[in-house]
């Protein structure tokens, strides 16, 4: 059975040689600096809410001091001292360290404001889930947070900086998402809802994303082509992609066309 991720998904929609070089190749490639940086802000962000809802989920529900220190903890090197810091605050660079401890700390005061006095139970935190949508492949990933409140169950991604005009950049990972659950809890679709937080925007409340049956079959018809392709061929020049792909020098040597 061929193991997916929704991320392998997309970049096959993307480009199929993409998908065969990042996944079945498993080639090397060049991360920017940039990138390293918005990774890492993301996944310690995350990993820090993951620790409040473990808390809450324990039956205490940590300070906001204590999720200060868990960044700091998570976020600074250890061999990084004051002057280090002040000097970064002056580098224009993107993404320094000084400049996304600022952004983290707006991000985490909002959210405890919100949550830390909320009823929400948490039942699911960083839950590995299988979505399984054809005979021939299935789809691994996880559930960011999954908790219940008024007698509903609310199945949450993270997200950062969302753009509602930019919805069908989504459409798998939801999908996904939502073929997950219910392979899982069949019997609770009735009282769940889809959805995510922007950690980036103003509101770090839910916002429910509707699901259709069209994003569903969707997902069927991506991995059905993908089981059943043989022949992976580029899509060189014809995506705005391709300006950036790390797999552009194997790519221009193509030659598999026969």
């Amino acid at each position: 059975m061929l193991n997916l991720t929704t991320q392998s998904i997309k970049d096959f929609q993307i480009c199929e040689r993409l998908y065969d070089y990042r996944y079945n190749d498993k080639l090397p490639e060049k991360i920017y600096s940039r990138d390293i940086y918005t990774q890492k802000f993301e996944s310690t962000i995350k990993n820090i809410l993951y620790f409040f809802w473990y808390k809450k989920q324990g039956g205490i529900t940590p300070s906001y001091t204590a999720m200060l220190n868990r960044w700091e903890k998570l976020w600074f090197p250890k061999n990084m001292d004051y002057y280090d810091i002040m000097t970064q605050q002056h580098e224009t660079a993107y993404g320094n360290v000084a400049s996304l401890t600022t952004k983290a700390t707006g991000i985490l005061m909002q959210f405890h404001e919100i949550y830390s006095s909320s009823d929400a139970i948490p039942i699911a935190i960083c839950e590995n889930f299988v979505s399984v949508v054809n005979k021939t492949s299935k789809i691994e990933d996880k559930f960011d947070l999954i908790y219940r409140e008024d007698s509903k169950n609310y199945v949450i991604k993270f997200l950062f900086n969302y753009k509602s005009n930019r919805s069908y950049l989504y459409q798998t990972d939801f999908s996904v998402m939502h073929s997950g659950f219910k392979l899982k809890h069949p019997d609770k679709m009735q009282d769940t809802n889809f959805g995510y937080i922007d950690l980036m925007s103003n509101d770090l409340n839910f916002i429910n994303y509707e699901i259709t049956n069209e994003d569903t079959d969707s997902l069927t018809y991506w991995c059905d082509i993908i089981s059943e392709k043989k022949l992976l061929v580029p899509r060189r020049g014809l995506t705005s992609y391709c300006k950036k792909c790390p797999f552009d020098d194997p790519c221009s040597k193509w030659v598999g066309w026969k």
